[in-house]
């Protein structure tokens, strides 16, 4: 879900508590008359809490093109609630180093775990991202995550993942991935093939080829491996050219689907570094590139 998908909906639940229904069915009208397509009212910014308007001003900067003008309004924002999660976020992904990027991610879902409530946490841990307000802690953590993977406190990084999927184990935003990898990556085997398992509707190129590679560094070059680079290469034969090339990748478009040049860019920028850290796992590629 975009930022402007986000923001309707929170508008949409912003109106709904101005609402007194009476019947399900006057709450089912109201629905249907702004689901289909009628543009939500304006709120009037001083009708509005502190938490809502810092809200606001972070959605504002987010369309804004006029950097100072954006950076003024997250600023205010911050004036606004001293911990609204969004404006971090924001800062975040605006930093210009994985450092800096990393303790605005921190003071974000730090800010949003203190405003949820320890409470919160143990009622709906494993139903998280599916409440709406969980979702700018979750987008910091894992944003977080990465951040600790850039600047090398892999193991560190591992755990957040791992979290991530506790927290929410239908995993909209797809910690899975890289969580199967960095458990290859740091040889932790019985953990790795417990989580592939667990979505075994997988069959993106992350769940293929991370299989693969889990069966080369647990059984070498062998008739299981071989038969599961097989049919991760009958996934996406993309993933199988780049991973052995040394060129550059092209830049990620932003946007993939399964078997296409774009989920191997997606999935190379990440695994290629791990598949060519592991002693022979790129000479086998290749072997079988040539059969």
């Amino acid at each position: 879900m975009d930022k402007k998908h986000e923001k309707a909906m929170l508008d949409l639940q912003r109106l709904l508590k101005t609402q007194d229904f009476k019947t399900i069915e006057e709450a089912q009208a109201f629905m249907d008359k702004y689901v289909v397509g009628q543009k939500l009212p304006e709120f009037d910014m001083e009708a509005l809490t502190a938490e809502e308007q810092a809200q606001e001003l972070v959605y504002q900067a987010i369309e804004i093109d006029d950097v100072f003008k954006s950076d003024t309004l997250i600023y205010q924002a911050l004036l606004q609630d001293p911990d609204c999660a969004e404006a971090y976020e924001y800062l975040g992904d605006m930093a210009g180093s994985p450092m800096a990027a990393l303790v605005f991610y921190k003071n974000g879902y730090m800010a949003s775990r203190k405003r949820l409530g320890e409470k919160f946490f143990r009622q709906n841990k494993g139903h998280f991202w599916g409440i709406h307000e969980t979702r700018p802690f979750m987008r910091c953590l894992r944003n977080y995550a990465e951040c600790l993977y850039t600047l090398g406190q892999k193991s560190t990084a591992l755990d957040v993942y791992l979290e991530l999927l506790e927290l929410n184990p239908n995993d909209n935003q797809g910690n899975r991935d890289q969580a199967g990898l960095y458990l290859l990556e740091l040889e932790q085997f019985e953990k790795y093939l417990k989580l592939h398992h667990k979505y075994p509707e997988d069959g993106n190129a992350f769940h293929t080829y991370n299989f693969a590679l889990y069966s080369f560094l647990t059984d070498g070059d062998s008739k299981q491996s071989t038969k599961a680079l097989a049919e991760a290469k009958a996934q996406n034969k993309h993933v199988f050219h780049l991973l052995s090339s040394n060129k550059q990748l092209p830049p990620f478009p932003g946007f993939h689907s399964m078997g296409d040049k774009n989920e191997a860019i997606y999935y190379c920028g990440t695994a290629r570094e791990v598949w060519a850290g592991k002693k022979g796992a790129i000479d086998w590629l290749q072997k079988n590139n040539m059969k």
